[in-house]
């Protein structure tokens, strides 16, 4: 009989503790977790993914096509590919933008799709006319800012060589951005080389920095849902939340009374 009771008690305690700790995660739980995004060199998860918040939704064209065109003394001219390009690709978005600084030159592309087979593997769209002469995973050390919240991030490199005219030569770096439920982005930055490919690399580099303090933004602290709920319903907000927790406290209260009267 009195073993029964004790049961009873504990279980009562437990279920309030459980309900507790429910109140409590579903109360103090950020605003949002949907604004942070994954940057990574690959679709598969790697030792370079990196968590941020975008400052643009990549998932919009309109959003996209703000993306400034003046970037640090680069100027930038919208361009399209021809008809069959994005035909291959079947992407929902592409933004095609040509950034020029003292006489150096960048394609950048942000393509956008839900569709894995848009993003075809560099490696093998470029075979066909190029040979890839170097392969490697860069790091690009980032000046901490109000603006950058990374300390480096981590971009594909490809040295390419012209199959017909070894003469002609491309840098390209590219990385992807995926956002939970959404589409991915492929980001790629194309540039011809001048002089030698570690030069032209530099100065890729540099406009990368430039490039990404202007998509991400600083991870401030996110309010939790308790003060959303009190900042747009006021007291009610707090009768609510104590509706919330009242259940868990009773349950408590009579477990802690029925032990007591054993």
């Amino acid at each position: 009989m009195y073993a029964l009771a004790d049961i009873k008690a504990t279980f009562l305690i437990l279920l309030g503790l459980l309900l507790l700790s429910s109140a409590f995660i579903v109360v103090l739980a950020p605003e949002s977790l949907a604004d942070y995004t994954v940057i990574d060199t690959a679709f598969h998860k790697t030792d370079h993914r990196l968590i941020g918040r975008t400052a643009y939704n990549f998932n919009n064209a309109t959003e996209i096509a703000k993306f400034p065109k003046r970037i640090e003394g680069w100027k930038g001219i919208d361009f399209r590919y021809p008809k069959r390009v994005y035909e291959a690709l079947e992407a929902d978005i592409i933004l095609s933008r040509a950034y020029s600084k003292n006489s150096n030159l960048v394609w950048m592309d942000i393509i956008n799709s839900d569709k894995r087979k848009s993003f075809h593997n560099p490696k093998v769209c470029y075979g066909n006319r190029w040979n890839i002469v170097n392969e490697t995973v860069e790091e690009i050390p980032m000046e901490r800012s109000s603006a950058v919240i990374f300390d480096k991030i981590y971009v594909n490199r490809l040295d390419l060589e012209g199959k017909k005219d070894p003469e002609k030569k491309l840098v390209v770096l590219y990385w992807f951005i995926f956002k939970g439920g959404q589409g991915v982005t492929m980001i790629r930055l194309t540039s011809p080389v001048k002089k030698d490919y570690d030069s032209t690399y530099s100065v890729m580099e540099e406009f990368t920095k430039d490039v990404m303090s202007l998509m991400y933004t600083e991870i401030k602290r996110q309010r939790s849902m308790g003060e959303v709920w009190v900042e747009e319903y006021g007291v009610k907000a707090y009768a609510g939340i104590f509706s919330l927790f009242l259940p868990s406290v009773i349950l408590i209260v009579l477990g802690v009374r029925m032990n007591k009267r054993e």
